[in-house]
């Protein structure tokens, strides 16, 4: 019985991390459709850990693959970026890197964060997502 229980709170973590980023481009990244996921490192943070940044949820990917493979990730953040609340995005290039910061249209109630960086070959992408108000504040909490 205890082992039906478990299979069951370990679907439903998975059924609602997915959830989280449906409706973006990136999305395909993070469900591996792009990347294979066993040339991925993956994050996932979600609950008090999170609190104090006004957060309630942090999924990141670093891989390291081919400029092409770089390009298709490039092209559904800049798709991402066009449905940006308010515009609001912000991207830094200079010595090899790139990053790119965008504040999503809320969903659920709750802000949406999405940030690409990459230098050379390797990209890292984070989705993150709370009551964080501002792109503002999102970069104070990393700087």
């Amino acid at each position: 019985m205890n082992r039906r229980w478990i299979v069951w709170l370990v679907w439903l973590t998975m059924a609602v991390t997915a959830k989280a980023q449906s409706g973006l481009y990136v999305n395909q990244v993070f469900e591996g459709l792009i990347i294979p996921k066993n040339e991925m490192v993956e994050t996932r943070v979600k609950g008090r850990m999170l609190s104090k940044y006004q957060l309630s949820f942090f999924r990141s990917l670093r891989f390291a693959v081919s400029e092409e493979r770089i390009q298709q990730v490039r092209q559904l953040v800049d798709s991402d970026c066009r449905q940006a609340a308010n515009s609001n995005w912000q991207q830094q290039t200079g010595k090899g890197k790139t990053t790119i910061m965008i504040q999503l249209p809320p969903k659920d109630g709750l802000n949406r964060f999405l940030c690409y960086k990459q230098h050379k070959k390797e990209v890292t992408l984070v989705y993150m997502e709370g009551r964080l108000s501002s792109l503002e504040k999102l970069k104070e909490i990393l700087n």
